[in-house]
């Protein structure tokens, strides 16, 4: 008689511990498909928690009030952009509309600053960070304001201006 309690003690012990190997493995199964999903979407927040101001459906485009450049120099910049539309806007860029001089200075096409950017796909509802790089086309030393538009095509694949910013854009020797 002892014989058989004792080995009835080990199969529910046997047991128990199986099913604690079986939860286990699920658990960790269950984490690393937590972690997998996230690392795929670490890239989007660390460029937004980088920039000065996130993008909201208030502020859409942020970026500094006022960017200083040295003539004939490029700049890099971060900027956020928000899409306050339900539908995704599919291959954002970012590009300088139009700069105005203050005081007589002129900007002509050849001396607009450029500005070099990654199109992005920009999920409805959400923000993304940029990364851009302006570059300095022979403007005078001085202060200009400018237009920063988010651009990109709306329907029947004619560019479509989602948002426009303005900013200072300081021009120093």
């Amino acid at each position: 008689m002892n014989k058989k309690a004792a080995l009835s003690l080990s199969v529910s012990a046997i047991v128990i511990i199986v099913i604690a190997f079986v939860v286990l493995g699920l658990g960790l199964t269950l984490t690393k498909t937590i972690f997998t999903g996230a690392k795929e979407k670490l890239p989007e927040a660390f460029a937004l928690t980088e920039l000065e101001r996130e993008p909201s459906s208030e502020m859409p485009l942020t970026l500094p009030d006022t960017v200083s450049i040295k003539r004939g120099k490029t700049k890099t910049i971060g900027v956020g952009y928000y899409n306050k539309d339900p539908m995704t806007h599919f291959g954002v860029k970012l590009d300088i509309k139009s700069c105005y001089a203050v005081g007589d200075q002129q900007v002509t096409n050849e001396t607009m600053p450029t500005v070099t950017s990654i199109a992005q796909d920009v999920g409805g509802n959400s923000g993304v960070g940029y990364k851009l790089i302006i570059q300095e086309n022979g403007l005078l030393s001085g202060q200009y304001v400018c237009e920063l538009v988010a651009e990109g095509p709306g329907p029947a694949n004619v560019t479509t201006p989602w948002e426009t910013k303005q900013f200072f854009l300081q021009v120093t020797t």
